[in-house]
């Protein structure tokens, strides 16, 4: 299901309202829509909104509760807007918010302690009148006239924007009790940043073509809405193709909850896109100490040994270590050790088997009632089936593709077997090479006759250049050649013979500006290069094949070289036509 904003009355009144008071206001006062967060309420997550939250930095906070239609209250206490009854009255609504909105911005680790600012909250009904009402008999106790923005205060009149603002300064002369003081310009631009999302965010930077330069990578409309929408979600899986944006959002959400005091583990499946994770949120991480980066063995490994619920690492480590031991480790470590975190952001989520999600759940501190996002695409999973479903998460779609170039896009868009049909946004670039190589030695010579073409021809650096296999980097022949006349394959995760090293991600060196990187498909899921050369993938399964094809094609944002036998170039061609 699509979550998309609409037109009813209820939006269109919450939007009348706000463009008559933004429009009657000086520009000291900040007006701010649909605005919602997260509180911790007792140890448990639980969501706060707000139609309309009016802020200045000597008056304090304001929350606006909008209710459309006519307004009325029978004689059992029961509240109701036109045809609909309400849950609450509106003016507990309206105090429900500014007490929530208070609570979370003392929960800031940025907001001065012992801060308490003014603020309260009021209602606005642009389809009653209420002149001629005697609004405390009509409403009960809890509503002050003085509160209530209606039809006559919101008609069009010469003095409209006059008798508006008084109205707005009333309000918050009334909640001024003379105890509390205002918060000041950055106690409104924290509100202001709390609630809002970035226009733009830093591009990967180990992705970028440029010799360790950062771009900036401007949110596309979908993105920023959906950024915008989570933020008063507790809990929900993002889908979306390769391409999607899925892991800058999942860095943005992971960053958002860290720098509002939520403790969040930042969680994925391949130490290469840990690397990834940990290297751009490592500002926050430092700043905050509320966010830790892990791929999920490493934190069953770190709890386990903790907890002292692992017997000794085999050397050479086994997959049974991997698949059994370690996840066996977290679930003991979890029932010795007890929840850490209040919020659990899992990219590349479809790489995750259902148990292993099931015990991320018990590291939160409410549980199922804590904080869990889960970003995946199913076309990429390739370890196992895409178990995300078993949680039982609402979806967010991600439609478009804004990472590959439209050849490549076209290239891939068959792949993904018509699940996660995304839509190009680029209209950049050239058709992607098809290059037949049959074996090992046709292989490799063809790798060096294309990186000598990249770099001393084309001008490309090498830093920007991914040559990615479908083996273990110990079975590949393009791996154990290793020169390539002046270029060199890198990977500082593995020794000479391709074995790894079982580094933590942030343990992995850099690597030099001069080489080319060499990782296998599986591992570089979820991150990119300007220019992609995959080979030597396996055919002896299809299905797997093409999931291989998928995640390979779709790393490149600029230009794509495939070196593979004349069945997979045909395979290639077929889907692309």
């Amino acid at each position: 299901m699509r979550h998309e904003p609409d037109d009813s009355l209820g939006t269109r009144a919450e939007r009348h309202v706000f463009e008559l008071l933004r429009g009657a206001l000086p520009p000291e006062y900040t007006l701010l829509t649909n605005v919602a967060w997260l509180v911790r309420d007792h140890g448990v997550e639980r969501e706060g909104e707000a139609d309309l939250v009016i802020t200045h930095p000597d008056l304090g906070f304001l929350t606006v509760e909008v209710k459309a239609g006519p307004i009325r209250r029978d004689s059992l206490g029961r509240w109701w807007a036109g045809s609909g009854q309400l849950d609450r009255s509106p003016f507990q609504q309206a105090a429900d918010s500014h007490h929530s909105l208070v609570a979370k911005l003392k929960e800031i680790p940025a907001w001065q302690a012992g801060l308490d600012p003014i603020a309260g909250h009021a209602v606005a009904f642009p389809n009653v009148d209420l002149a001629s009402l005697d609004a405390k008999i009509l409403m009960g106790t809890d509503a002050d006239p003085e509160l209530i923005l209606d039809k006559a205060l919101m008609a069009p009149d010469p003095q409209r924007n006059r008798k508006l603002r008084e109205w707005v300064d009333r309000c918050f002369e009334l909640w001024d009790t003379g105890a509390r003081r205002g918060p000041g310009v950055h106690g409104v631009e924290l509100l202001t940043s709390m609630v809002t999302s970035p226009l733009e965010l830093r591009s990967l930077l180990r992705s970028e073509i440029a010799e360790g330069n950062q771009e900036v990578v401007r949110l596309t409309d979908e993105q920023l809405y959906l950024l915008n929408t989570l933020r008063g979600v507790r809990r929900a899986a993002v889908v979306g193709g390769a391409g999607t944006g899925k892991t800058m959002l999942a860095i943005a959400k992971a960053k958002q909850l860290a720098t509002e005091g939520f403790d969040t583990l930042l969680v994925c499946f391949n130490s290469p896109l840990a690397r990834l994770l940990f290297d751009e949120t490592l500002d926050v991480a430092a700043r905050t100490g509320h966010l830790k980066v892990r791929t999920f063995h490493q934190l069953a490994e770190d709890l386990g040994r903790e907890a002292a619920t692992l017997p000794p690492k085999p050397d050479p480590v086994t997959a049974e270590w991997f698949e059994t031991t370690l996840p066996n480790g977290l679930d003991a470590a979890i029932e010795r050790l007890g929840p850490r975190y209040h919020a659990i952001v899992v990219d590349e989520g479809q790489d995750f088997d259902g148990g292993w999600l099931a015990s991320l759940e018990g590291l939160l501190h409410g549980g199922r009632e804590d904080v869990l996002y889960v970003f995946h695409d199913p076309a990429q999973a390739i370890f196992r089936d895409d178990q995300t479903g078993e949680l039982g998460l609402t979806e967010y779609p991600l439609d478009f593709n804004c990472r590959n170039a439209a050849p490549i896009h076209a290239m891939i868009l068959p792949l993904a077997k018509g699940g996660l049909a995304t839509l190009a946004r680029r209209r950049d670039g050239r058709p992607p090479e098809l290059i037949t190589a049959e074996g090992d030695a046709q292989t490799v010579e063809a790798l060096r006759i294309v990186l000598h073409r990249l770099v001393a021809v084309e001008g490309v650096a090498p830093g920007s250049i991914a040559v990615l296999t479908g083996l273990g980097l110990e079975h590949s022949a393009v791996w154990a050649q290793r020169r390539y006349g002046n270029q060199v394959l890198w990977n500082g995760a593995a020794d000479d013979a391709g074995r790894l090293l079982g580094l933590a991600a942030e343990d992995v060196p850099e690597p030099p500006k001069d080489v080319v990187l060499c990782e296998s498909i599986r591992r570089f899921k979820g991150l990119e290069r300007p220019v992609v050369v995959f080979l030597e993938v396996p055919r002896d399964d299809p299905e797997r094949l093409d999931r291989l094809l998928y995640i390979a094609a779709s790393r490149a944002r600029q230009h794509l070289v495939s070196i593979v036998p004349l069945a997979v170039v045909r395979r290639l061609t077929t889907l692309s036509t």
